[in-house]
């Protein structure tokens, strides 16, 4: 009895060493988290990163790990260049550059800003925390950095996880009305398989991406929502036209600011959270973000130059 009575007590130590053990790896994996995209390559951009005025760039391919597992240090590899047409990639294989230091967490309202410092930027890179696999670059004055038809300032966690997270509150709903034009163009480029399936929309196997263009018109006295133009180039369809409209709050957050197309038409309805006036992020059906990957994020920005 005495001998069933150690062996038990032995395995039951073993059983939990090795649960520690276990829970333990799964923290450690969780103290590295690597976010993904690629950008646009603006003077600003370029200016932080100490890369010179002259250099050509179409967009930068980011990796960027941040480590709280060894006091808050991260590592930022990005590539650049001119893009090479037709495929994901750059001219000749473009230039490479490796950056490391510490980031710093600060509060703004109830919003988390990641503060990037290293010897090799020319100033410090700030990025939003929208959730925790989707942070978003910001500019010198704290706004969301605005990208082209082609790329977002959005970056994505390589390998989110599947927590639901309540939307952030990132503005107010005056600020989608800010801008007195009669007509607002937001564009942009999203990964293409896990929209097309959720919307029920006709694509090629081989859809690798989707390129929109939203047109919103206002009313011209109150300058209120009136109607919009929904147009995916890859399409063969006609022009999607309908209603939109701005609604506040969601299950997750009451002060979410959120812009819907065809609101009266649930198993139509597209909406986008309202990051600012310039910039709205794809949600799913459930009202939760969706998270890109490492070429396309699911972010339009809005087109400053409507002469286009």
């Amino acid at each position: 009895m005495n001998n069933i009575t150690s062996f038990l007590f032995r395995l039951t130590i073993i059983w939990c060493i090795a649960i520690n053990s276990f829970c333990s790896l799964a923290s450690e994996k969780n103290d590295k988290i690597v976010f993904v995209g690629c950008t646009p390559g603006n003077d600003l951009i370029k200016s932080q990163l100490g890369i010179p005025d002259e250099t050509i760039i179409d967009f930068i391919k980011w990796n960027l790990t941040l480590d709280n597992l060894n006091g808050n240090t991260f590592v930022l590899n990005i590539i650049y260049g001119e893009s090479q047409p037709n495929t994901l990639g750059f001219k000749d294989g473009g230039q490479k550059k490796s950056y490391q230091g510490e980031y710093h967490i600060t509060k703004d309202n109830d919003k988390e800003i990641y503060q990037l410092k290293s010897s090799g930027f020319q100033t410090e890179i700030e990025l939003i925390k929208l959730n925790a696999n989707i942070f978003h670059l910001l500019t010198p004055q704290k706004q969301l950095m605005i990208g082209n038809g082609g790329w977002s300032y959005t970056l994505n966690n390589k390998t989110p996880d599947k927590n639901n997270y309540p939307l952030p509150t990132l503005t107010n709903s005056t600020s989608v009305l800010k801008d007195t034009s009669l007509q607002v163009i937001y564009e942009g480029r999203t990964p293409c398989r896990d929209f097309a399936a959720e919307n029920n929309l006709t694509v090629n196997q081989s859809c690798f991406k989707l390129k929109w263009k939203l047109i919103l018109s206002k009313d011209p006295k109150t300058l209120h929502p009136t109607t919009y133009t929904l147009r995916r180039t890859n399409s063969r369809e006609s022009d999607i036209t309908g209603n939109w409209t701005i609604i506040k709050g969601a299950t997750s957050n009451p002060d979410a600011i959120i812009l819907q197309l065809d609101p009266d038409k649930p198993n139509q309805t597209i909406s986008l959270l309202v990051g600012d006036e310039n910039i709205l992020f794809f949600l799913h059906k459930d009202k939760n973000l969706f998270i890109g990957n490492d070429n396309f994020s699911f972010t339009l920005n809005k087109r400053l130059n409507t002469t286009k």
